[in-house]
């Protein structure tokens, strides 16, 4: 039910990597998931089993800078933290901590939007609101829209190079 959750965003998220390397813009990696093949059933179907928990889906490195981040897609008018697995949430605190930019890049399928939203400006929101759900409109007013700028490409560098600007 749940499989295809968040592929257009990812597939738009992985464009971006491929035309950013074949251009030398920089360097984004988009990680494996840890997974010892226990069965192979045909040519397009396996049985698998998870090593251990994955950490965040991409990390990179543009001018300098290394960042960590994982891509959500949501088909509500808010975004809940819930949509983030607890070691995933840890392992970006974790990244900020160490000066890592991390963030998310959660996609609004209901009005086709995407938004870069910084670790530090999330865990500052949950505790503020003492909630779990981040409204559209907080994210619309405080975070960072990200464009598709060209075909299927969205505007990451230029929007992580902000960050590092405001150190956030």
């Amino acid at each position: 039910m749940h499989a295809n959750r968040g592929m257009y965003a990812e597939e738009i998220v992985n464009r971006t990597i491929d035309y950013y390397l074949n251009n030398n813009v920089c360097l984004i990696e988009k990680r494996n998931i840890p997974i010892k093949i226990v069965k192979i059933i045909n040519d397009n179907m396996i049985v698998g089993k998870l090593l251990s928990k994955s950490t965040v889906d991409y990390c990179g490195f543009i001018n300098n800078n290394h960042f960590e981040f994982e891509v959500k897609q949501t088909n509500n008018q808010n975004f809940t933290i819930d949509l983030i697995k607890q070691h995933q949430y840890e392992y970006l605190r974790r990244a900020y901590l160490l000066r890592s930019l991390s963030f998310l890049i959660v996609h609004f399928s209901w009005c086709d939007e995407f938004y870069l939203l910084p670790f530090k400006w999330i865990d500052d929101y949950v505790k503020a609101h003492n909630t779990k759900t981040i409204k559209y409109l907080d994210i619309k007013n405080e975070s960072y829209q990200l464009l598709i700028t060209y075909p299927g490409i969205l505007n990451l560098k230029e929007t992580i190079l902000k960050l590092k600007v405001l150190d956030v």
